[in-house]
């Protein structure tokens, strides 16, 4: 397969771009002035500030978002009474790229002092503490993920993303207009984007247009088509699991391909291995409804039932007659 592995950086005006086109509901303004927003978030982890603002910076990394509550704003009130805000100073040697209060407080003059000084985008959110950080902390996890492009198309079939990979001009875009018209659903073309998350055992591979510019499929000899005009939105989805690569192949009468399927073979992706099918392509054959089967048959699989296993222990027990 063809991959590119993708890092990802994130400013901060990215971040409330992607609140408001998303619906993150992340409740977010901007406090300070618009030239901090190209500050960049490098980092999924959020950090609470206070033992540093209490002078104690042992294991304080920096390079964090920083959320402060109630308990963080008055204590910078009661630093600003005692006129003693050198560790708020401190704090700020660490490269923060954004500092966020929460309930919707007034921030302290010295907070807005030290972010003006340091170039930090200051951000309110009228959301509670306890609410606002596993909203934060989910859209960053994600965000920050580890990911691949692979070129290839993803459809949707029963349920689990379908990869089709090949080389080019064999049909993969065609294939996934069939898979469509069979009522299944498109996801990408072209250029997949692939992350992995982690869930309570290992990990999962999640799949998505590798730009979201809409639903348009190329197809040789007719040209760029949107399938959402044709098909409707009913038939577009936004991401999949990726839960099969299929490998349209030429047929070629030398290679080996699998005939039985008593192995399974699989493909690493990020290090994840995903169950794959080699599908020789020659005229005549139906591959949208072979690539139906297989995520059929993959079904199937997780289930536990295998017909080749099946129609081998039947034979076996004919053998023993």
């Amino acid at each position: 397969m063809d991959t590119h592995h993708v890092s990802r950086v994130l400013t901060v005006e990215e971040l409330l771009r992607l609140n408001e086109e998303q619906n993150l509901a992340l409740k977010l303004e901007l406090l300070s002035a618009p030239e901090t927003l190209q500050q960049a978030i490098t980092s999924e982890e959020i950090d609470r500030p206070g033992l540093p603002l209490a002078g104690f910076f042992e294991c304080f990394e920096g390079g964090r978002i920083l959320i402060m509550g109630k308990g963080e704003m008055a204590y910078i009130k009661k630093m600003e009474a005692q006129n003693d805000t050198k560790n708020l100073e401190k704090l700020f040697h660490y490269k923060i790229p954004a500092v966020v209060i929460t309930h919707g407080q007034t921030p302290p003059d010295s907070l807005k002092n030290v972010c003006h000084h340091y170039q930090v985008p200051l951000l309110r959110t009228k959301l509670p503490t306890k609410q606002f950080i596993p909203m934060i902390t989910s859209f960053l996890t994600d965000y920050f993920a580890p990911s691949i492009n692979i070129h290839g198309n993803l459809v949707s079939v029963y349920g689990i993303g379908v990869l089709i990979v090949g080389k080019s001009g064999i049909g993969k875009s065609e294939v996934s207009l069939g898979l469509v018209d069979r009522g299944h659903k498109f996801i990408a073309d072209d250029l997949v984007r692939i992350r992995r998350l982690s869930k309570a055992e290992g990990y999962e591979l999640i799949g998505e247009p590798s730009l979201h510019l809409g639903a348009f499929l190329e197809i040789r000899g007719v040209g760029i088509i949107n399938l959402s005009q044709y098909y409707g939105e009913g038939r577009i989805q936004k991401s999949e699991h990726v839960g099969l690569i299929v490998e349209l192949h030429e047929w070629d009468s030398r290679y080996q391909y699998d005939r039985l399927g008593l192995d399974d073979r699989f493909e690493k992706i990020l290090d994840v291995d995903v169950p794959k099918r080699t599908i020789p392509v020659s005229s005549g054959r139906n591959i949208p409804l072979l690539i139906e089967i297989a995520a059929y048959r993959e079904i199937m699989r997780r289930l536990g039932r295998n017909s080749a296993e099946e129609l081998d222990q039947k034979l076996l027990g004919l053998l023993k007659k």
